[in-house]
């Protein structure tokens, strides 16, 4: 069961979701799914479906950019209040483009990709803003895939 004032207080601190109003946040918070992992454990692999955004609530991740069919050796480790797994938010059908792996006992929020884009196409405003925080994440991600 998740906390939803534990989970207003993850998903307003993590940068794709910064500057949404406290309504948004908490609608967001609604949606939200608290998962565990174990160390080691993949949360997703490279070309798996993409259905959910995650939001770290404790923990830390390995994310491993795909490159063709495999995973490229620039990795990336992300920790509490970080977002990954935005391919959820892109076209239809979405693949993960990258491999997400826990470096140690991990808990995330899980909000669905579709419940999302549902949600933004009722309040614009907020996903525009997310789209803004999307466009220039990955942005960075490719140019640090392509530089390292």
């Amino acid at each position: 069961m998740v906390d939803k004032s534990k989970a207003q207080s993850v998903l307003s601190g993590a940068s794709l979701f910064k500057g949404l109003k406290p309504e948004a946040i908490a609608a967001l918070a609604e949606m939200a799914d608290q998962l565990r992992f174990e160390e080691g454990d993949d949360i997703y692999r490279l070309g798996d479906s993409a259905l959910h955004v995650f939001v770290i609530v404790s923990g830390s991740v390995r994310f491993s950019l795909g490159v063709g069919n495999r995973a490229s050796s620039a990795n990336s480790i992300m920790e509490a209040g970080e977002t990954f797994g935005w391919a959820a938010l892109i076209g239809e059908e979405p693949r993960r483009v990258a491999t997400a792996t826990c470096l140690d006992d991990t808990t995330v929020l899980a909000l669905s990709g579709n419940a999302l884009t549902r949600y933004f196409a009722t309040d614009t405003a907020s996903g525009y803003a997310v789209m803004r925080q999307l466009a220039n994440r990955i942005s960075r991600d490719l140019l640090s895939a392509l530089t390292t």
